[in-house]
């Protein structure tokens, strides 16, 4: 399964789950072709390697005999003679029959598998949905496939209810260069010259496309001449099984767009079909949903190109020439306006490029365009192509350079304009971090006759983004809220997602997790149904702070590698550094300073506000190492008012901190910061607990750390205050007290596998005089890095990083023969016998990404 280890990670996280005796469910969406089929046999046979039953079923592609006959069929149950209609008269017995069959089966977890459920029929769907419901308390996880092909409505409805319902939903995007490359070479068989990479590119990152494409020239004999061959019999009976799912309109906008290039405006696609954009609507959805046609902001465009060539190759001569011929006479008459065909079908296709995250191959056409160009409004569209580019890549100053270059431009058409500005404003906004962009936000705003809804949307953006960082969060929330409103009806849709992430970022930053959760889905699931994928990575990022935020550490890396994945095929850098933040934290509180300091290196960058998490971070992992003070020189030029805003739980630790430091004014100097903070957005009860847990540690108050404890949202900030509280309580002489509330943040901190958290607490608690067991059973193999507990693979990357035993003990809070007991196992687990071997795995295992074991363990 090249290409899809985000996804595959998804599917372990379900058999996880149904190994310790919960169920979950997870949707799996992916266009014709995508490897939704493989994923799933993949799914079911890891699931039968592990010891789990399994319910398969698959509806066949000319449907089912009966309702509900692919579910009786899956639990090995035969249809009642008479209940072919799915009537009341048939109905419950078939459920009754369902309901025991799993019943009867789940005994031992059960994982039920369904593919294809865009043919299913009406009952079945609504079946499946019944059975969700009603089993929800046994152990039982479903895993359901749909393609997006068309006529898939049902389906898509019954996606949309269980995604609402709390069920996790991934869409199989197209594969990333890496694993194009690496599944060409597979199917060949042989590494991949030039040439051949060239072609493979061609298919858009679609597998089935690659794989019938290479397979078919290998069969035919035509590999040597690959470049000039055509496409082989077997990829065009794939693609004429795509076509042939569409209706008669859809199928003539297809071969319209293929026969005059590729790419198409709505306007001219509906006068060339002799109908109105609005009414084209429909049709365009339906080839959109098959895969086959990406909207952009200019036009309709072939999701692949070699489907492009094979519809054309399959056109009558006469038909290509008559299309062409009408072609001609629209562009010279007024249907068709000069503006939309300055540069052409090369601005769309360029255009295409940028929505679907191919911005290096845009940036190319760019350039080359521009050598060739000599109209001065056609190299200006060229450029403002460029800058977004640039924006997107995240070479800010780059892409506020060109898009003024741009606007300096007298006469431009308005949608030139309109994207320059758009660049402008949200390069100046997002990387910026000197206040300029709100001045040029309100001349757009208070202009507003002169600039379209993009850009008026935009200028919102800009000043959300402003107001967040002043520190106002109610009016930052509201103006991002109103950027992502529709402009009304008749208004052209727009398709910039930056409007969506500000507002899902403001609410992840006030703990209003269900509500951002909720916008990203709506926004992931609008980015890839319009194939617009250079904001994915963003989106990734944004959804693993917030799952680390719920405490959910092993959700937030599987979404900052996600994240990851997407920014190095996508080549925007600036998700990668919010998403390797989001590592660098998991890897602090799991006590793998060696990995948290490693996830820092990686990504410098970013924007302002990922450059300050990322400062915030190294303080937290010096601390860790070397102590208060040493992390005291580090906090002291960043600018306390944003970083409160953008993580309010750094309030608490900067103070405490300072008071390690014994250095009060500075802990009293970030209290004020955090309670003006708290005080000027009471509407959000996760700022007001930062600043009471701040108050509590500056003025040891335990009435401020108990309000903190129980107003924080954020989990390991909750358990973070009731350990002040406790230590607090201990001072006080309040022993029973102080031990109950260290009780409580040590169950918190092992729950979410805060293991240095916890660490820390059990040695409080044994110098009180309370021990306990802290260790479970987990199953794992005899030898190498998957049979150390978590506590043994935290000591193995201290010492691997030079620490001596007693540094080693007092990073874990355990005593100097503990750690002497610990590396014993390790180096016989890994079979080593020096710690210079132990440094040389442990830096291969970081290089290579691994995480440390989960599932207790704990000596």
């Amino acid at each position: 399964m090249r290409g899809r280890d985000r996804e595959w990670r998804h599917v372990e996280g379900l058999l996880r789950k149904l190994r310790r005796g919960g169920g979950g469910t997870l949707l799996v969406d992916g266009e014709p072709g995508s490897g939704k089929s493989l994923l799933l046999a993949e799914a079911v046979a890891e699931a039968s390697g592990r010891g789990i039953g399994v319910v398969h079923g698959r509806v066949e592609e000319l449907g089912e005999l009966a309702p509900c006959g692919m579910l009786l069929e899956a639990l090995g149950l035969r249809p009642e003679p008479g209940g072919g209609d799915g009537s009341a008269r048939s109905g419950p017995p078939v459920l009754e029959r369902l309901r025991s069959g799993f019943e009867r089966l789940a005994t031992v977890p059960v994982l039920a598998a369904f593919d294809d459920l865009q043919r299913a029929d009406p009952a079945t769907l609504r079946m499946v949905h019944v059975l969700h419901d009603l089993l929800a308390g046994r152990p039982i996880s479903w895993l359901m496939f749909r393609s997006t092909a068309p006529n898939t409505c049902q389906a898509v409805s019954l996606f949309d209810i269980l995604e609402r319902e709390g069920a996790d939903r991934v869409t199989l995007a197209p594969l990333s260069p890496a694993a194009v490359v690496a599944l060409t070479e597979d199917t060949l068989g042989r590494a991949s010259d030039p040439a051949t990479r060239a072609l493979a590119v061609r298919t858009g990152g679609n597998p089935l496309l690659i794989t019938e494409l290479f397979a078919g020239l290998r069969d035919e004999g035509l590999l040597r001449d690959a470049a000039r061959a055509g496409a082989p019999g077997r990829l065009r009976i794939v693609v004429r099984g795509w076509i042939d799912t569409l209706s008669t309109e859809a199928r003539s906008l297809v071969v319209t767009i293929a026969v005059l290039g590729r790419s198409l405006s709505l306007e001219h696609a509906a006068s060339l079909l002799d109908t109105t954009p609005a009414a084209l609507l429909p049709v365009t959805e339906e080839a959109t949903a098959a895969g086959i046609l990406i909207v952009t902001e200019h036009g309709l465009v072939f999701r692949h190109e070699l489907v492009a060539d094979i519809v054309v190759a399959g056109t009558p001569p006469s038909v290509r020439q008559a299309l062409l011929d009408q072609s001609g006479v629209l562009m010279g008459s007024e249907r068709v306006g000069p503006a939309r065909v300055l540069t052409g079908p090369a601005s769309v296709a360029i255009d295409a490029a940028i929505a679907s995250g191919r911005l290096h191959e845009a940036e190319k056409m760019v350039r080359s365009g521009l050598a060739q160009h000599g109209s001065v409004y056609g190299s200006a569209e060229l450029r403002c192509l460029l800058a977004d580019t640039m924006y997107l890549t995240g070479r800010g100053d780059e892409a506020i350079h060109e898009a003024e270059t741009v606007l300096a431009v007298r006469g431009l058409p308005g949608h030139v304009r309109e994207r320059a500005t758009l660049v402008r404003l949200y390069a100046t906004a997002l990387l910026r971090d000197d206040g300029t962009a709100r001045a040029y936000a309100q001349e757009i705003i208070d202009g507003k006759d002169r600039y379209g809804h993009a850009a008026r949307s935009a200028a919102l953006v800009a000043l959300a983004t402003a107001e967040r960082h002043e520190g106002r969060l109610s009016g930052a929330l509201a103006l991002a809220e109103s950027a992502g409103r529709p402009a009304g009806a008749g208004s052209p849709e727009e398709h910039r997602y930056e409007a969506c992430l500000i507002a899902a970022g403001v609410l992840v930053d006030v703990h209003r997790l269900d509500e951002a959760r909720a916008m990203l889905r709506q926004a992931r699931k609008d980015m890839f149904g319009h194939g617009h994928l250079a904001w994915a990575a963003d989106a990734s990022a944004l959804e693993a702070r917030l799952e680390l935020l719920a405490g959910r550490f092993d959700e937030a890396v599987t979404e900052a590698r996600r994240a990851l994945d997407l920014a190095g095929a996508l080549n925007t850098p600036l998700s990668a550094a919010a998403a390797c933040a989001v590592l660098a934290a998991v890897a602090l509180r799991r006590g793998d300073l060696r990995g948290a300091a490693h996830h820092l290196g990686e990504q410098p960058g970013g924007a302002a506000e990922a450059r300050l998490r990322h400062a915030l971070l190294a303080a937290q992992v010096t601390e860790a190492r070397d102590g208060p003070r040493s992390a005291m020189s580090l906090l002291a030029g960043l600018p306390r008012p944003l970083l409160l805003t953008l993580e309010p739980a750094a309030g608490p630790w900067m103070a405490r901190v300072a008071l390690g430091a014994g250095d009060r004014a500075a802990a009293g100097s970030v209290v004020a910061a955090a309670e003006a903070l708290g005080g000027a957005n009471q509407e959000f009860p996760a700022l007001g607990a930062a600043a009471a847990h701040a108050r509590g540690l500056l003025d040891r108050d335990g009435d401020a750390l108990a309000l903190a404890a129980g107003r924080a949202e954020d989990v390991w900030a909750r358990a973070s205050a009731e350990e002040d509280l406790g230590k607090v309580l201990a001072g006080a002489g309040r022993r029973v007290e102080a031990a109950e509330s260290l009780e409580r943040a040590l169950h918190t901190y092992d729950e979410i596998g805060s293991v240095r958290d916890a660490a820390r607490i059990r040695r409080t608690l044994r110098g009180m005089g309370v021990r306990h067991r802290h260790w479970s059973y987990a199953e794992r193999p005899v030898s190498g890095w998957d049979s150390l507990t978590e506590t043994e693979h935290a000591v193995s990357l201290l010492a691997a990083d030079g620490r001596t035993n007693p540094q080693i003990a007092e990073q874990m809070f355990i005593s100097v023969h503990t750690v002497a007991f610990h590396l014993k196992q390790v180096f016989r687990k890994l079979s080593i016998r020096s710690r210079v071997e132990l440094a040389r795995l442990a830096a291969e295992r970081t290089r290579e990404g691994f995480d440390p074991p989960r599932g207790g363990g704990h000596a």
